[in-house]
């Protein structure tokens, strides 16, 4: 489950709210273009209370055709698109009514084929109920939630926080496990340190507690004299 908020972070998404080319809801299902193969990322998530998927995609030609072919078939549907390109590659949008594709095409080489991601978000008031609920899970105090990301894998739910807070990674750990054991949760093992360089300093550290079908992943990283903290709960069913 947490690989899917790096997934997001590390292509540029996350904070952009993208989702993926199977529906974000039951009319989000337009095909802009035919890929060639298909990776299923996180196809029903909520990110950040908006109902969200993510889907790899392989598309035939260059990020040129695929930019190309994008386009035309918005306009075929009468409904505006955009693009820009940055080092950071290409960001292809439509909003067709309340549901927003975005495709995301990183750099990469020339070629007969190109990777990106294919996004659907669904926009709207309707009220988004988490599997997870925000009563199941203490967050660490203090701590300013930057991205919330629910991903609902068959037999599996995992909801996923990065949080922001003041004060050392350990400190901020330490007082996190107190939280959760006074709640009767139960640590189940240690995870390693995280350390840094050719000093092998610490620069933060990880634990994972239980309680009941419910699990918590969180690790605690120093940045810059403030802590981030990534919580990471799966719950079965």
């Amino acid at each position: 489950m947490k690989s899917v908020y790096y997934l997001l972070r590390g292509c540029g998404l996350a904070g952009v709210l993208l989702a993926g080319a199977a529906t974000a809801g039951t009319t989000c299902n337009k095909q802009p273009i035919q890929p060639q193969s298909v990776q299923a990322i996180g196809r029903d998530m909520i990110v950040n209370g908006v109902p969200t998927s993510v889907v790899g995609m392989q598309y035939a030609g260059t990020p040129n055709d695929v930019s190309k072919a994008f386009r035309e078939f918005w306009t075929s549907e009468d409904v505006p698109a955009k693009g820009q390109s940055s080092p950071s590659g290409m960001l292809l949008s439509a909003l067709d009514d309340h549901c927003l594709y975005v495709l995301s095409i990183p750099p990469q080489p020339e070629g007969a084929s190109t990777r990106g991601l294919m996004s659907v978000i669904k926009l709207g008031n309707d009220e988004v109920r988490h599997r997870i609920p925000d009563s199941a899970v203490p967050l660490p105090e203090g701590g300013k939630v930057v991205s919330d990301i629910e991903s609902r894998d068959p037999g599996q739910t995992g909801r996923t926080w990065l949080l922001d807070m003041p004060g050392d990674a350990r400190w901020n750990a330490q007082k996190y496990r107190s939280i959760l054991a006074t709640q009767g949760w139960t640590r189940i093992g240690r995870q390693p340190d995280y350390q840094s360089g050719v000093a092998q300093s610490t620069q933060g550290t990880a634990f994972v507690m239980q309680h009941g079908g419910d699990s918590v992943d969180a690790s605690f990283s120093d940045r810059n004299g403030r802590t981030f903290a990534v919580i990471n709960a799966t719950r079965s069913r």
